[in-house]
C-alpha cells in the first residue's frame, strides 16, 4: 500500500518496486487460502503473461503495467478493508444496522435498499455479509409469529432488498471499484461529469425494485403478520453523517492535493479508517486513542489483511487480464468490426451493456470487459463518453443481480444456504426482465441530450 502510494502521489519508481515486490510475495503466501475461483483467476493471469513473453517484442513495460494495475487494485481493496474493519467494531453500525432490519414491511424496501448502499460506500461488499447476517438473526419463527411461509417471505424480500441495494453502487458511489476501473481506463471523465447522469439512472434502478416488492407483495399473508413499532432511525441519520464526512474527505483530499479519485480513496479511507478506530478505542482509556488504534492495527494486519486475499485475487486479478488482453487483440481490427454495426451513441452503449452482461453469465468478471470495452470505446468516436460509461456502470449493476459467478451472489447463497441460480435467475428474473429494457429506453433518452 505505501509502495503503491509513493507511487502515485510522488512519481517515485522506488515505490513502484517496492509494491511489485511485496505483492507478489503476499499472493504466494496466501495461495493455500484462497478460494477456487481466486486460483482460477490467479493461473488465467500467469498463463495469458506467458503468452504475453511469447508473443510481444516487449512484453516488459505490458506486465509493468499490468502488475501496476494489480498493485492498485490490491490497495484499493485494502484500503476499504481497514474501513470495513473499524465498522465491524462500531457500535454505531449495529444499531444502525439493527434499525433497517425492524422497519415496517411497507419501509423495509427502500431502507434495506438505500440502506446498504450507503453502507456499502464505507465497507463494499462487507455490508452483505452484516446485513445478511443481521437479517438471519432477526427473521425467526418466533419473530414470523410461527409460520414459516411468512420467515420465507421475508427471506426472499429483505435478500433481494439488499442485494439490489448493493447492486447501485456501481451507480452512485465514487469510492467504488466501478468508478475506480472507468476513470483509470477513461481519463478524460470524473465524478463530477458523470454524476448527473449515473445518479438518476441509479433513482430509476431502485424505484423499479421498490415497486417491483410492493406488486409483487404476498397479500395473503398480510393478515399472518404480527404487529411491530418501528425504531427510532437516530442512529441511521448519525450513520449517515459519518459516511457523508468520509466521503467528503475523499474529495478534500482530491482537490487538495490535485489528485484522481481513485488515487484520493488510497490516502483518505485508510486515514479515515485510522481516526474511526481511535475514536471507538478512546473510550477504553481516555486519550486520544491514537497509539491503542494503530497497536490494534499491528497485532491483527495479518487477519486484516489476509481477510482481503480473495478481494485482491478476483479483482486484481480481473484488471490485470484487461491490460494483458488489450495487446494481444487486433485493437483496429476489432475498432473497424464494431464501426460496421454502424450503431452509435445510445446504441452502441445499449450494446455494450448488453455485452457485459451476457459474459458475466459466463463467469467473466465485469472489470475484463469493461476495461476492454473502455479501451475500444473511449475515444469517443462512437459515443459519448458519459453515456458509455454509464451504459458499463449499468452493465456492472445488472452483472451484480443477475449472475450466479459474481461475488455479491456467492455471499448471499452461503449466507442463506440457497443456490445462486435461484437467487439470480429465479427471485431476481422478473426485475431482471423489466429493468433491462427500462435502462435502454433510459439511455436513448439521455443519448438525446448530451
Amino acid at each position: 500500500m505505501l509502495g503503491t502510494l509513493l507511487f502515485l502521489v510522488f512519481d517515485l519508481e522506488t515505490g513502484a518496486w517496492l509494491a511489485r515486490v511485496a505483492l507478489l510475495i503476499y499472493l504466494l503466501v496466501q495461495w493455500p487460502r484462497q478460494a477456487r475461483m481466486a486460483k482460477g483467476i490467479l493461473l488465467v493471469t500467469l498463463l495469458l503473461a506467458g503468452i504475453v513473453v511469447w508473443r510481444l517484442p516487449e512484453p516488459v513495460p505490458v506486465l509493468l503495467q499490468a502488475l501496476d494495475r494489480l498493485c492498485f487494485f490490491a490497495t484499493f481493496v485494502s484500503s476499504l478493508g481497514l474501513l470495513r474493519v473499524s465498522a465491524m467494531r462500531s457500535r454505531l453500525v449495529r444499531e444502525a444496522g439493527n434499525t433497517l432490519i425492524r422497519q415496517k414491511p411497507a419501509l423495509r424496501y427502500p431502507t434495506l435498499s438505500l440502506g446498504t448502499a450507503l453502507f456499502g460506500l464505507i465497507i463494499n461488499i462487507g455490508v452483505l455479509n452484516l446485513f445478511g447476517a443481521m437479517v438471519q438473526r432477526s427473521n425467526t419463527l418466533k419473530a414470523a409469529g410461527g409460520h414459516s411461509d411468512i420467515q420465507l417471505a421475508r427471506e426472499q424480500r429483505m435478500m433481494l432488498s439488499i442485494l439490489r441495494g448493493f447492486a447501485l453502487a456501481p451507480l452512485v458511489s465514487p469510492l467504488g471499484v466501478t468508478m475506480a476501473v472507468i476513470l483509470a481506463n477513461m481519463p478524460s471523465l470524473t465524478w463530477a461529469t458523470l454524476a448527473p447522469v449515473a445518479l438518476p439512472t441509479a433513482a430509476l434502478f431502485f424505484l423499479l425494485g421498490w415497486w417491483l416488492d410492493w406488486r409483487l407483495r404476498p397479500q395473503h399473508l398480510a393478515s399472518k403478520v404480527p404487529a411491530t413499532r418501528a425504531p427510532s432511525l437516530r442512529p441511521l441519520w448519525h450513520f449517515s453523517l459519518l459516511a457523508l464526512a468520509i466521503t467528503l474527505s475523499v474529495f478534500a483530499v482530491a482537490g487538495l492535493g490535485e489528485l484522481r479519485l481513485p488515487v484520493a480513496v488510497l490516502v483518505a479511507c485508510p486515514a479515515a479508517a485510522i481516526i474511526w478506530m481511535a475514536c471507538q478505542r478512546r473510550r477504553l482509556g481516555g486519550g486520544t486513542g491514537l497509539p491503542r488504534a494503530l497497536t490494534l492495527l499491528g497485532r491483527h494486519s495479518r487477519l486484516i489483511f489476509g481477510a482481503s486475499r480473495g478481494e485482491i485475487a478476483v479483482l486484481g486479478g480481473s484488471a490485470c487480464l484487461g491490460v494483458l488482453l488489450t495487446p494481444l487483440i487486433d485493437v483496429d481490427a476489432l475498432h473497424a468490426l464494431l464501426i460496421s454495426t454502424h450503431l452509435h451513441g445510445a446504441a452502441m452503449a445499449i450494446a455494450a451493456m448488453l455485452l457485459v452482461v451476457a459474459l458475466a453469465q459466463l463467469g467473466l468478471n465485469p472489470i475484463v470487459s469493461v476495461t476492454l470495452l473502455a479501451t475500444l470505446l473511449g475515444d469517443g468516436s462512437l459515443a459519448d463518453p458519459r453515456l458509455l460509461a454509464v451504459g458499463m456502470m449499468c452493465a456492472w449493476s445488472l452483472s451484480m443481480i443477475s449472475s450466479p459467478f459474481t461475488a455479491s451472489m456467492l455471499v448471499l447463497s452461503q449466507l442463506i444456504r440457497r443456490s445462486p441460480y435461484q437467487i439470480a435467475w429465479r427471485w431476481n428474473g422478473v426485475f431482471f426482465v423489466l429493468v433491462v429494457p427500462m435502462l435502454a429506453i433510459w439511455m436513448m433518452v439521455l443519448g438525446q441530450g448530451l
